[in-house]
């Protein structure tokens, strides 16, 4: 019963608390792997792709590829220069690369650490990179002009189009330098950042992150608006006329006026992971888990496609009280059924993370602080700082106790990525799976207290790949179906 009623479709007509319908794509492109950043040429003829494999993909805008190069590690930055003549790209092998338009390797640089971001202005005279530790500007030829340390990994870098305005951002601080490599200002958020873009001129700044808003700065960076999504924010993308294009967790590409106003919204089939558009803004790509996907924006040539009409959003709300990941305590034993919770069976715990089993308590948890700061998330496709990529690098159990690390702190989004992690180094370890479903329902239900139905059916696929995988011996997965069903009102059976 529970199964017919969780794979039941939804009208997506009937309610703002139901699901609608992914929007009609121009082309899917599948990748060999999980797709961590895109570039796109100016005239929108080309698209670059880099993924957590290392495969440096070039295709046109149809999605037919051109060609398709292997490099040794997660390619983290791209950026193409004019109309696909040259693409440039740098990930966690240490390297900065130029590809000529036949993907021959025009030069290499050796940067000796790993680049987390990358933008290029325009003109492609320069190129701009964030370290897990720097930013810095190297010219059209790999020559390094300047180096600026931040002691914190630059998940994002902008530039801007007359390259006066150079921007970098990791962690919850944002950085503001000139083209000799001053520092205009700096500025310290209240939550993590993704990524930050610049217009042409410098005079807009975007930044998205973990508090699911699209954020307008001006120059100085003071705010001028922000725009509420249903998820955190992974890329904005600058437009020509002010505008913003923004890929967000909770499927959706915005597209925002120069005022911050919703444009158009498109819902693909997946957590969107980076987005990019050409100059023109006719098409938009989108980055999901191993594909892209492109939608046309340009209301000339196809009417904006919005599946529902969502309740208008004020973009510098006042007096709303918005629940934040930290007030979110879910409610553990209440009820006939226990709220399902990640299971840690077989996962070093909290107090066990120590150097020195004698510790103290303070010592205990002053040492589990540090391990969890140290490999917190990094904010870019999946992947974390250098500290941890050592740490944790492909080690399963490793991603399984950094999501239940991210649970204790009530870091959901953040768990979930972690278990999501774990799926992929190892898809038959079921509590991944289980661990994933129950984040994905807690979350579910912290957008959307009301519609439980939805949250179940959230959680619903991974929960059944819980029970293929762990077989009769797991039990976790049959006591969280036993919840669900008690929630949607039905028998344990």
């Amino acid at each position: 019963m529970l199964k017919e009623i969780v794979e039941q479709p939804i009208n997506n007509t009937l309610s703002h608390n139901d699901k609608p319908m992914p929007s009609k794509s121009i082309f899917d492109l599948m990748i060999s792997g999980p797709v961590i950043c895109i570039a796109c040429s100016e005239d929108g003829s080309k698209i670059a792709i880099g993924d957590r494999n290392g495969t440096l993909t070039l295709s046109d805008n149809s999605g037919t590829v051109i060609w398709e190069k292997q490099i040794d590690e997660g390619i983290h930055g791209l950026a193409i220069i004019g109309n696909g003549n040259k693409v440039i790209c740098g990930g966690k092998d240490c390297k900065l690369r130029m590809f000529n338009s036949l993907g021959s390797v025009e030069w290499e640089q050796t940067i000796g650490k790993s680049i987390w971001s990358l933008a290029v202005d325009p003109n492609g005279q320069f190129i701009v990179i964030g370290t897990g530790d720097s930013i810095s500007l190297f010219t059209e030829g790999g020559l390094q002009v300047w180096e600026y340390p931040t002691n914190r990994a630059m998940v994002g870098t902008g530039l801007s189009r007359n390259g006066s305005t150079i921007m970098g951002c990791g962690d919850e601080h944002l950085y503001c330098l000139d083209n000799d490599g001053n520092l205009c200002w700096e500025k310290q958020r209240s939550d993590s950042l993704w990524d930050v873009s610049v217009d042409k001129e410098g005079d807009k700044i975007f930044i998205g992150g973990w508090d699911e808003k699209i954020h307008c700065l001006d120059r100085e960076g003071n705010e001028l608006w922000n725009y509420q999504t249903g998820g955190y924010v992974r890329a904005v993308e600058p437009l020509h006329d002010g505008g913003v294009i923004a890929g967000s967790h909770d499927n959706y590409v915005y597209h925002l006026s120069n005022t911050g106003e919703l444009l158009g919204k498109f819902q693909a089939d997946g957590e969107i992971t980076c987005v990019c558009t050409s100059r023109q803004a006719d098409i938009v790509i989108a980055g999901l888990s191993n594909k892209i996907s492109g939608f046309n924006i340009n209301p000339n040539a196809r009417p904006i496609e919005i599946p529902f009409e969502p309740t208008p959003i004020e973009n510098t709300p006042t007096d709303i009280q918005e629940k934040t990941e930290d007030d979110y305590e879910p409610m553990f034993g209440v009820g006939m059924f226990d709220e399902p919770i990640p299971d840690t069976t077989g996962i070093i715990a909290r107090d066990e993370i120590t150097s020195n089993s004698h510790n103290t308590e303070t010592e205990k948890n002053t040492n589990y602080n540090n391990y969890y700061n140290q490999t917190s998330y990094s904010n870019e496709g999946g992947e974390y700082k250098e500290f941890a990529s050592e740490v944790v690098k492909g080690d399963v159990k490793n991603y399984l106790r950094l999501g239940n690390s991210a649970w204790i702190e009530k870091r959901l989004e953040r768990a979930a990525e972690h278990y999501k992690r774990a799926t992929e180094i190892d898809p038959d370890e079921p509590r991944a799976w289980h661990n994933l479903a129950i984040c994905n329902y807690h979350l579910a239900l912290k957008r959307n207290p009301e519609n439980i139905r939805g949250a179940v059916q959230s959680a619903y696929a991974s929960l059944e790949m819980a029970k293929e995988k762990g077989g009769t011996e797991y039990n976790a997965p049959d006591k969280t179906l036993a919840y669900f069903a008690s929630q949607l009102g039905l028998d344990e059976e």
